[in-house]
């Protein structure tokens, strides 16, 4: 009889919030259901596919669904059941001061990183011993690929903001729970790279999805870093809306005429370089004008989870 209500007792008190890994698989599921039944309804109710508003329905609308009623509401995360308000201050979409410097911080570092990816072309035409001539200036950096009326590419990037929510808002916290600052970032960072591949079930092309692996993986160590060192989401949210935006008009000679096997190779190469100049950007920026959260010792210096 003690052994039954013993079970029953554990049964009660359990918490998703305290099982990062079932929570991650959680929201996986739950999120990939609202999908489809979003998307499902947008067809239902006659909304076209290739709609240049499509995207604000779907995935903007299931994003809006599982992060701010599903999530908080349903499966009570990251920190159990709570007000609205609270989750939003543990998730660090609140925290929006010092507002200039968090704002600054995040359009400076997207643009250091596209500035990075532009270096690809500048790399790829010397190896082919072709000029670096002004028609091939003008194709380095062409923003026209991507502003309106020629790019939908502002709507397009909308998803970028409710993923830095997802993975350095709602897991971030819930890792940090169970392991290190470091293990929390590597695993998150990881799991948003690895998360691409479901990219290939809806007809991506395979190397394309290959890059999107390994551009979230490694940036995915710069995002922990930015929101712990910031202690808010906007500049993550900021530089992953402004990089998703504009990628194509820093890397648009580059993804059109390097080969698949070339863009993976530079990316292999180019990656952990901007990461540890964004990291570096961050760290110097935010010294002179962004305060250290309260916890920021405890956080990085605390002995490592075994």
């Amino acid at each position: 009889m003690c052994a039954v209500e013993t079970h029953q007792q554990e049964v009660i008190s359990f918490r998703l919030s305290n099982h990062p890994w079932i929570s991650l698989a959680a929201i996986w599921v739950t999120g990939i259901l609202v999908l489809i039944l979003v998307a499902s309804a947008a067809n239902l109710i006659g909304i076209p596919e290739d709609a240049p508003y499509r995207p604000l329905v779907t995935p903007t609308l299931a994003h809006i669904l599982v992060l701010f009623l599903i999530v908080p509401f349903g499966l009570q995360l990251p920190n159990g059941k709570t007000a609205f308000r609270k989750y939003l201050d543990d998730i660090r979409l609140s925290r929006i001061r010092p507002f200039l410097p968090l704002l600054i911080l995040g359009i400076s570092s997207s643009l250091i990183m596209l500035l990075v990816l532009g270096v690809n072309s500048f790399v790829y035409r010397i190896t082919q011993g072709l000029p670096l001539d002004p028609a091939f200036l003008r194709r380095v950096i062409n923003l026209t690929v991507n502003l309106p009326p020629k790019s939908l590419s502002y709507i397009m990037s909308f998803p970028a903001i409710f993923e830095e929510v997802s993975w350095r808002g709602v897991m971030l916290v819930l890792f940090l729970k169970r392991y290190s600052v470091k293990k929390s970032i590597l695993i998150t960072a990881l799991g948003f790279g690895f998360f691409h591949f479901i990219n290939l079930i809806f007809g991506g092309d395979p190397s394309f999805v290959i890059q999107q692996v390994i551009f979230g993986s490694a940036l995915g160590f710069f995002y922990g870093y930015l929101v712990l060192r910031s202690d808010s989401l906007i500049p993550a949210m900021l530089f992953h809306y402004l990089v998703n935006m504009f990628i194509g008009s820093f890397t648009d000679y580059f993804q059109s005429y390097a080969p698949a096997g070339t863009q993976i190779l530079y990316t292999l190469i180019n990656l952990p370089v901007a990461t540890l100049i964004l990291i570096g950007w961050v760290k110097v920026f935010s010294q002179r004008w962004i305060p250290k959260p309260t916890n920021w010792q405890t956080l990085f210096f605390r002995r490592e989870e075994s």
